[in-house]
């Protein structure tokens, strides 16, 4: 992040060098980052020198890649066991585990570094509506656990046999094996369809408990100080009803026992570095950053609606321009740099990121259609927020409305609007967590 920020090439060659080392580790294709490498390096001769680690690193990874893959002898079922035997000990290493939701229900996932060279036998485990256990390419045999409702499964490993015991726990995929298998939830495939759009369905409350007092979150009221952000109708400013809400909702959140903490608690300005490195110093467990959106000429009457985004390379003109805005208090010289970083140094929050900004969307519209049932839904999108790049937490930038827009400028500085919203982000931050217990 620095490197970017200060466009130092030195900085960045050696930023480039430790992501390509990481991606190979990973067995991850870095052939993006070694051609940017190349084409900052002045010297071939220096860049090979460089690099040597990386490919005696890779040496080692193919090595250990070659070792076949083991044979299945037999597959079994015993007390909601699927028991699985091979020709020889299988690892912790032969087994990759991921989880996803689909229009036919949840699955989860298990692939083995195998091959199965018979019929499988049709297995009875309760709770599954189906069970395939299938070769799914070359030295790859996939089991697929599905079922309506959500999947608890256990997988352990007993004297080189894999056991996957179904619905052993109840307390969802935080604490699913003893195998520090890595586990993955397997985004959706990325087209050019419109944004996710929300609808005004209600949320459910859920009888689930949250226990808020091992809760902690930092609420980000957006500029501050010199920085006043958008500029909008009767020349309302941005920083003053970012900070109210922010107010309201760290009362709220207070008085259902979470612990909270604002960037700024009053007009004052504050790198965008340091709001998230304050949510990494108290370790909290989310991020939200308040802000409002504005129009360009031309749209003040048009552009309306409450959108809420998180942190991924912008993939609309729209999400483009709106990240161009709040990002205007740091200085990003290097934008083909800044996307490639960008990219890799949150990919593991994404996913997370992602429920919460769906979450808090629908509260906050939930809650404002109660009053004002024309509130537009501007949808959950992704988009290059640099005040969320340092989270290491889920994390999400909330556009209260449009600034700009003479309706939405009055609501935003209206006390009692303010007191909706805030009451719509609290309730999603709480349905986030009832769902990702």
């Amino acid at each position: 992040i620095n490197s970017v920020v200060s466009a130092n090439n030195a900085h960045t060659i050696k930023a480039l060098q430790g992501i390509i080392r990481c991606q190979k580790l990973l067995r991850i294709d870095a052939s993006s980052y070694e051609k940017e490498l190349r084409s900052r390096s002045k010297s071939p001769v220096k860049q090979a020198k460089k690099i040597q680690p990386e490919k005696k690193i890779q040496k080692k990874i193919q090595s250990k890649a070659q070792h076949k893959a083991l044979s299945i002898r037999s597959i079994s079922e015993k007390e909601n066991n699927i028991i699985i035997k091979f020709d020889k000990a299988i690892t912790k290493e032969d087994i990759f585990f991921f989880k996803i939701k689909t229009k036919e229900g949840y699955k989860n996932i298990y692939d083995l570094k195998a091959n199965l060279n018979f019929k499988t036998p049709k297995l009875h485990i309760d709770n599954l509506s189906k069970l395939v256990i299938a070769q799914n390419k070359q030295d790859k045999v996939r089991i697929v656990l599905r079922d309506d409702k959500m999947i608890y499964s256990k997988a352990f490993i007993r004297k080189g046999t894999l056991f996957i015991k179904v619905n052993a726990s109840n307390q969802g995929h935080a604490k699913t094996t003893d195998l520090k298998v890595t586990k993955k939830v397997k985004p959706k495939i990325k087209s050019k369809k419109p944004p996710i759009v929300i609808t005004s369905k209600p949320i459910k409350k859920s009888t689930q408990k949250v226990y808020a007092s091992s809760k902690t979150i930092v609420i980000d009221a957006g500029h501050g100080g010199r920085d006043s952000g958008a500029i909008g109708y009767k020349k309302y400013q941005e920083k003053k009803t970012v900070l109210k809400v922010s107010k309201i909702l760290k009362k709220l959140l207070e008085s259902k026992g979470y612990k909270v903490y604002m960037t700024r608690a009053n007009d004052t300005f504050i790198k965008l570095t340091k709001r998230t490195s304050l949510a990494n110093k108290k370790n909290a467990d989310l991020f939200i950053s308040i802000h409002a959106n504005a129009a360009p000429k031309g749209k003040f009457l048009s552009l309306k609606g409450i959108e809420t985004f998180f942190l991924s390379p912008a993939k609309t003109a729209k999400a483009k321009r709106v990240a161009a805005k709040e990002n205007s208090a740091i200085s990003i010289k290097n934008k083909k740099s800044k996307d490639t970083l960008l990219s890799f140094l949150n990919k593991n929050k994404i996913i997370q990121s992602n429920k919460l900004a769906i979450d808090i969307q629908s509260g906050m519209l939930t809650a404002a259609r109660k009053k004002f049932s024309k509130v537009k839904d501007g949808g959950v999108r992704e988009a290059p927020f640099w005040v969320l790049v340092g989270a290491q937490m889920p994390a999400v930038l909330i556009e209260l409305g449009y600034i700009t827009n003479p309706t939405e400028a009055e609501r935003l500085f209206n006390p009692f609007y303010q007191k909706i919203l805030a009451k719509g982000i609290y309730d999603g931050i709480n349905n986030y967590f009832v769902h990702n217990k």
